[in-house]
């Protein structure tokens, strides 16, 4: 059975986070590049998920960062061969934990996402509720999604 570790990724585990997030939401799905990479990633918290019988490489990212009283979740990936193995439901579960626990998401009473529309089940299966209208990203349908934090003192 393959070993996966969910973690706040290191310097060069973040930089393969990026290359990740290139190769799904550019390479695969077609937007942008000058899209991808934003002011919002130096403020994030960026976690990942590694594959230990594969050197750790890492197969899955998310970031998180605050926005008033909200946590925004975003740049959730995994790489597709290695979809359907609920690694990405892992990765978001470890996320709520950290964001119950870390000081720095108290003020923080909801997580948010704007999830492509097609994949709203994925978050659904998650906690996630749809709040609101379909709205355009980049050509591509999106609903915003939110989950309550309960954090624990």
């Amino acid at each position: 059975m393959a070993t996966y570790s969910v973690h706040l990724a290191s310097p060069s585990e973040y930089k393969e986070a990026i290359a990740l997030r290139i190769h799904v939401f550019v390479e695969i799905q077609k937007f942008p590049l000058d899209e991808e990479i934003d002011s919002y990633d130096p403020l994030a918290q960026h976690f990942v998920i590694t594959h230990a019988e594969r050197a750790n490489k890492v197969v899955g990212t998310l970031r998180v960062y605050t926005v008033g009283d909200e946590a925004k979740i975003g740049r959730v990936a995994v790489l597709p061969e290695y979809q359907g193995q609920g690694l990405g439901k892992r990765l978001v579960e470890h996320l709520e934990m950290h964001l119950q626990q870390d000081a720095a998401f108290r003020q923080c009473k909801e997580a948010k996402l704007g999830s492509q529309y097609d994949k709203r089940v994925f978050y659904e299966k998650c906690g996630f509720v749809a709040r609101g209208d379909i709205y355009d990203e980049l050509g591509c349908p999106h609903i915003y999604m939110y989950k309550a934090i309960n954090h624990i003192e």
